[in-house]
């Protein structure tokens, strides 16, 4: 019985790949769409809001689930670092509030994204070290510089 069993599975592993990386390129193709990469974006922007939102409930003490701070800094960490792919040229029009300027002026962009960066990386530091004190202040510097992109570089609400 054993033969039999080693004979059949390379007969369906192989089909198998073959559809799977078939499926894998379709995927890949269609994430270059401007209009699906715009949603990709808002889709990480929320996360990264929603993964703030949290900390700010814990230093203010609405709740106590001081254990979960590190982790909600490390994964609002984590999407700042994403923001640096993900507006590529094309993405300015269709349903985005991304203003012009991100394109038309780079440098400054890409100052205000590793401003992001650079403060919830220290928040992430801030967070491990259990101070929420420290935590607080530090999340004020990470609003600030949220700030620092969404009013020079996002359109406002309609």
């Amino acid at each position: 019985m054993r033969n039999s069993r080693r004979g059949v599975r390379p007969a369906i592993l192989g089909p198998l790949v073959a559809a799977m990386a078939l499926v894998g390129f379709t995927a890949v193709e269609a994430a270059d769409d401007p209009a699906n990469v715009i949603k990709y974006r808002q889709t990480i922007m929320q996360s990264h809001g929603t993964h703030l939102a949290p900390i700010v409930m814990v230093v203010n003490g609405e709740v106590s689930f001081t254990g979960h701070v590190v982790a909600h800094a490390r994964a609002a960490h984590a999407v700042s670092l994403m923001l640096d792919d993900v507006f590529p040229e094309g993405t300015d029009t269709g349903d985005t509030r991304a203003t012009p300027a991100i394109w038309q002026k780079p440098a400054e962009f890409d100052a205000a994204v590793k401003a992001l960066q650079a403060a919830t990386g220290e928040l992430v530091r801030l967070a491990e070290s259990g101070d929420m004190a420290a935590v607080g202040a530090q999340m004020n510097k990470v609003v600030e510089s949220c700030g620092g992109c969404h009013k020079p570089f996002r359109k406002k609400k309609q």
